[in-house]
C-alpha cells in the first residue's frame, strides 16, 4: 500500500493551484536521486508546481532517508509516497493517481527517472507546448542530451504516428497533458522489462491524440554501459510482441496503410518532360493519382538530399521511378498505374536498379504481360547506371542517395547491396490498350540528368556540408514501407490500398490468362459492387492478362503480380503435394505477393492453386479469405483430375473461411473431401444443379468486416 509522508490537509491551501506534477519514481538509485529532485525543484516557472517522489519499494534505507529530507525541507512542493515494489509502470501510476487527486487544478504530469536531470526551464516549457497545442495534443516529448556516454539525439521535425509505431520518438522524459490522463491512460504494469514510456504513448496514439516536439526543453538522460533500456534492446522481439498485441488496430494492416499516406507519400515519380516529380502514394484515377503533390525538380533535389541530415520520417518518397508523362496518363486512365508501381517496387527489392521497355499495341482487348530477366546475379564488379532506351527506370531512392553522396564526380558505377541477389532486373512489358498511344524512351537518360542535378547540389557545401555534423542521426533518412511492415507483421511491404471513403475493398485473385475465371471475376465484382464493395483485380502468375473495358469499369484497379518476376523459379519436389496432389506455392515470391493482398479486407481466390498457400497469412492479419471452385473454371486442368483441384484447396481449409462450390458435382467433392459444411456456400444465381443438390448448402452473403 501506498503511504504519503507529509499531512495534505495541512498543505491544502498550497496545492488548490499547482498546475503540473513531476512524478519521480525511485528504486536503488539513492546516490543518483538528490540531483535529479535537485534540478526538479530548480525549475523556473510563472505557475505553481509540485514534486511527487514514489519509493517504488527500495530496499536501500538511504533511499528513503533522502526522499523524507526532500519532503521535510520542501513542505507544500515535495510529496513522497513509499509503497511496495511493483515495477516503473506501477510506481508511475500511483503518482499520477496522487497528482490526479491531490491538485485540482492538474493540466499535465511530468516524468523524471531518478538517474536523470533536466535543466530549469524545461518544465515550462513543455507546458507551454500543451498549452499552445490543440485538443489533438496530448504530450510534449523533448530532444534527448545524454551524458555519461555522449551523444544528442534529434527528435525534432513533425511528429509522425507512423513512425511511431516502430521506434519510441516519445522518451520518458515527456509530459502528459491532463486530458490524456483523463481518458484512462496508465503504464502496463505487466512491462517490467523497459519500453513501458512507449506502449504508454501508443495508448494516446489509439484514442485519437498526438504528440507535439519541444524544442531546446533541456531533458538529460544517462546513458550508461548497462542500464534497463540497454537490457530491453538485447532482446527486444518479446517486447514488440507485448506491445503489438496491446494495440492490434494501431498495428493491423490497414492502419499502417492509412498512416503512411498521412505523413508522407511512398512513390516518387519523375516526368522528366513536365520537369517534375509526382509524389503518390495510392495513384488510382479520381485518388491519389489525381491530388498527388507536384514539385520541381531542383525542390525534390533538396529533399533527397536533406532527406539524411533531417529528422522528418517519410517527408522523402522511399520508392524513385523515372517516366515519360504520357505513359503515366496512359496507366492512369487504364487503371494500371498502380499495379506497375508496385511490380516495379517488387523488382527493386531483388534489384539495385530496374529497367523496363514497354512494347504498346492497339487492339479491342486490353492486355498486359511482364517478363523479366535477372542481371549480375553472380557479379561483384560495379555496374553502370541503365542505359539504351529504356521506357521506365526504378530504383529505391537510397540507392540514389547513397550513390550521389559517395560518387558525385564522374561516371557512377552500383555496387550490389548485400541483401539484393542481383544488380539490375531488366522488365518487358507488352501492353494492348484502345487508342493510339506514344511513349518517348527517355527513362534512362532522364534519370541519368537527375543524378547530375543531385550531384552538383551535393557539391554545393551548403548542402554537403551538413554531413560533417556530429548528431545521432537514426531518426532521419527515406522512409521506407519495411520499416513498419516488416518489424511488425514480417511483410517487406504492402501494397497501398487506399479505400475510398468508408468503402470496403476486395480482391479477386486469378491466373493471367484464364478467360473463364476473369469472366467469373467480372460476375463476382458486380455483385460485391451492389453490396457496397470496392473489387480490384490481381492477376497472379505467368501470361497474359486480358480484360475488357467492361473489366476496366468494373474493377478499381487491375493489379499484375507476374511470378516469377526477376529470379528464375524452382521446380516442384516431392515436399510440395498433399497426398499425392502438387501443390504448387510462390516461394520467392510469397513475402511480396502476401504484401499485395494484406491491405484488402477481403481476398478471393479463383481456383488459385498457388494462392493457396497465402491465406494463412492473410487471416492471422484480419483479412477475409474465400476460395470458389468449379467445373465452369476448368476443374480438370492441366491435366489433373477434378479431386487434385479441390484437395490442393483442401489442404489449406483452415486458411479460408467460406469456400464457394459453383455446381453440384463441385459441391459433392467437397463434401468427399472432407471439407467442413459450415464453410461451403452456394452463390445464387451462379449455382449449377438441381435445388436438390444444395439443399445442405447456405447461399452466399457479403462477409461483415470489423
Amino acid at each position: 500500500m501506498s503511504s504519503i509522508c507529509l499531512n495534505p490537509p495541512a498543505e491544502a491551501r498550497d496545492t488548490d493551484d499547482v498546475r503540473a506534477a513531476i512524478v519521480v519514481p525511485t528504486y536503488k538509485h539513492s546516490g543518483l536521486l538528490a540531483e535529479a529532485l535537485d534540478t526538479a525543484l530548480a525549475q523556473e516557472t510563472d505557475f505553481a508546481y509540485a514534486v511527487v517522489v514514489v519509493n517504488d519499494g527500495c530496499p536501500f534505507p538511504e533511499t528513503d532517508r533522502v526522499c523524507r529530507e526532500f519532503a521535510a525541507a520542501n513542505p507544500g512542493r515535495l510529496f513522497y509516497l513509499h509503497k511496495r515494489n511493483g515495477g516503473l509502470s506501477a510506481a508511475r501510476n500511483s503518482g499520477i493517481a496522487f497528482a490526479l487527486d491531490a491538485f485540482p487544478a492538474l493540466e499535465a504530469v511530468y516524468f523524471l527517472d531518478s538517474d536523470n536531470r533536466i535543466r530549469p526551464h524545461l518544465l515550462q516549457r513543455m507546458l507551454d507546448a500543451l498549452r499552445a497545442g490543440g485538443p489533438e495534443v496530448g504530450w510534449a516529448y523533448p530532444d534527448v542530451d545524454k551524458f555519461g556516454f555522449f551523444e544528442f539525439c534529434d527528435m525534432s521535425g513533425p511528429y509522425s504516428p507512423l513512425e511511431h509505431l516502430f521506434r519510441n520518438v516519445s522518451e520518458a522524459g515527456s509530459m502528459a497533458s491532463r486530458r490524456l490522463l483523463d481518458a484512462g491512460l496508465r503504464f502496463d504494469e505487466a512491462m517490467r522489462q523497459g519500453s513501458e514510456d512507449w506502449e504508454f504513448w501508443l495508448q494516446g496514439l489509439e484514442r485519437g491524440f498526438r504528440g507535439v516536439h519541444v524544442p531546446y526543453s533541456g531533458f538529460g538522460y544517462r546513458r550508461r554501459g548497462e542500464s534497463m533500456l540497454t537490457e530491453s534492446e538485447r532482446d527486444y522481439r518479446p517486447i514488440l510482441t507485448h506491445i503489438q498485441g496491446r494495440h492490434p488496430k494501431l498495428f493491423a494492416v490497414k492502419a499502417i496503410a492509412k498512416a503512411e499516406a498521412a505523413v508522407g507519400r511512398r512513390y516518387a515519380v519523375y516526368l522528366p518532360d513536365k520537369g517534375v516529380v509526382r509524389c503518390v502514394t495510392d495513384p488510382t484515377e479520381g485518388g491519389q493519382g489525381e491530388d498527388g503533390e507536384d514539385l520541381p525538380l531542383a525542390d525534390f533535389a533538396r529533399c533527397i538530399l536533406r532527406a539524411p541530415e533531417r529528422p522528418d520520417y517519410a517527408g522523402c518518397p522511399g520508392h524513385l521511378t523515372v517516366m515519360d508523362s504520357g505513359l503515366y496518363g496512359l496507366l492512369l486512365r487504364q487503371r494500371l498505374l498502380q499495379g506497375v508501381l508496385w511490380t516495379l517496387e517488387r523488382a527493386a527489392a531483388q534489384a539495385m536498379v530496374v529497367s523496363g521497355r514497354v512494347t504498346l499495341e492497339v487492339g479491342e482487348t486490353c492486355a498486359m504481360e511482364w517478363r523479366g530477366t535477372a542481371i549480375g546475379l553472380d557479379d561483384t564488379q560495379p555496374t553502370p547506371l541503365p542505359s539504351g532506351g529504356a521506357d521506365v527506370v526504378a530504383l529505391e531512392t537510397r540507392i540514389l542517395l547513397d550513390l550521389v553522396r559517395s560518387q558525385p564526380t564522374g561516371a557512377p558505377e552500383l555496387e550490389r547491396d548485400y541483401i539484393k541477389p542481383c544488380v539490375e532486373a531488366r522488365l518487358d512489358l507488352r501492353l494492348c490498350v484502345p487508342g493510339p498511344v506514344a511513349v518517348a524512351r527517355t527513362a534512362d537518360t532522364a534519370l541519368a540528368s537527375l543524378y547530375e542535378a543531385l550531384a552538383a547540389q551535393w557539391s554545393d557545401k551548403a548542402v554537403g556540408g551538413w554531413a560533417s555534423a556530429q548528431i545521432d542521426r537514426y531518426r532521419s533518412g527515406v522512409a521506407s514501407p519495411r520499416d513498419v511492415c516488416w518489424q511488425v507483421h514480417q511483410l517487406p511491404s504492402v501494397l497501398p490500398v487506399l479505400p475510398k471513403g468508408n468503402g470496403r475493398t476486395a480482391a479477386l485473385v486469378v491466373e493471367p490468362g484464364a478467360a473463364e475465371k476473369l469472366d467469373l471475376a467480372m460476375r463476382l465484382a458486380g455483385w460485391l459492387r451492389g453490396q457496397g464493395w470496392e473489387p480490384h483485380l490481381v492477376a497472379m502468375g505467368s501470361g497474359t492478362v486480358r480484360w475488357s473495358q467492361e473489366a476496366a469499369d468494373l474493377f478499381g484497379s487491375i493489379i499484375p503480380f507476374p511470378a516469377p518476376l526477376v529470379l528464375p523459379e524452382r521446380p516442384l519436389t516431392r515436399r510440395n503435394a498433399y497426398l499425392g496432389t502438387p501443390v504448387p506455392g510462390l516461394r520467392e515470391e510469397e513475402d511480396m505477393a502476401a504484401g499485395t493482398l494484406a491491405a484488402f479486407d477481403l481476398v478471393v481466390t479463383i481456383q488459385h492453386g498457388p494462392a493457396h498457400s497465402l491465406m494463412g497469412r492473410l487471416r492471422k492479419l484480419g483479412v477475409t479469405t474465400w476460395a470458389v471452385l468449379g467445373a465452369a473454371l476448368g476443374l480438370a486442368e492441366e491435366g489433373r483430375a477434378p479431386a487434385d483441384v479441390v484437395n490442393a484447396c483442401a489442404a489449406f481449409e483452415h486458411a479460408y473461411q467460406t469456400i464457394v462450390p459453383l455446381d453440384a458435382r463441385t459441391f459433392r467433392l467437397c463434401q468427399a473431401l472432407a471439407l467442413p459444411l459450415d464453410k461451403l456456400r452456394r452463390w445464387e444465381g451462379e449455382e449449377v444443379g438441381d435445388e436438390a443438390d444444395w439443399r445442405d448448402c447456405p447461399a452466399l452473403s457479403p462477409p461483415a468486416v470489423s
